[in-house]
């Protein structure tokens, strides 16, 4: 290790200018992993428990989330939409699958379950349990999330839910 340290950073006229860059690569691999726990805990607080106290803790003041259905601008907007969710589908559960991180974003892959009890975006309550997948990508500002892009499979989800019907004659 010794070594390739030496090796990478030959370039480098003096002490300081290799201390620095090994402080910067370091301040790097940090906030990338920094990055990723703060992705992982947006989804246990916030949309697995429902834990709009902390939502500062994790987002800017101007955060956007964007879906498939809206763009949700400022935090008490997205704050109003975990809370419905969380009336609909009361026993919601986010499972984390795994994260990437690079250059100020983090996209996690995580598997939802949950039970359709109450009117969701014009459907009638089915009472019926449904588990698919989805992304969320996270845009970093600092420590915090400024904005944040979420794709689910919503097809699966309609066809657990039957919601949606396929059709099944054969020629």
């Amino acid at each position: 290790m010794a070594k390739f340290c030496r090796n990478t950073f030959s370039f480098c006229s003096d002490y300081k200018e290799k201390d620095l860059i090994k402080r910067i690569i370091s301040c790097s691999f940090m906030s990338l992993a920094g990055n990723k726990q703060i992705a992982r805990d947006f989804l246990d607080e916030l949309l697995n428990k429902g834990n709009l106290e902390n939502i500062n803790r994790f987002v800017t003041s101007d955060f956007i989330y964007h879906s498939v259905a809206e763009d949700l601008n400022g935090v008490e907007k997205f704050k109003e939409c975990l809370a419905s969710d969380h009336i609909t589908f009361n026993d919601i559960r986010y499972t984390f699958v795994d994260s990437i991180a690079e250059y100020g974003k983090v996209a996690i892959i995580w598997i939802v379950e949950a039970k359709h009890e109450k009117n969701f975006r014009g459907i009638p309550a089915t009472h019926k349990k449904f588990e698919t997948v989805g992304v969320n990508i996270f845009h970093f500002e600092g420590n915090k999330i400024k904005e944040a892009w979420a794709v689910a499979d919503g097809l699966t989800a309609a066809l657990q839910l039957g919601v949606v019907k396929t059709n099944s004659s054969r020629t």
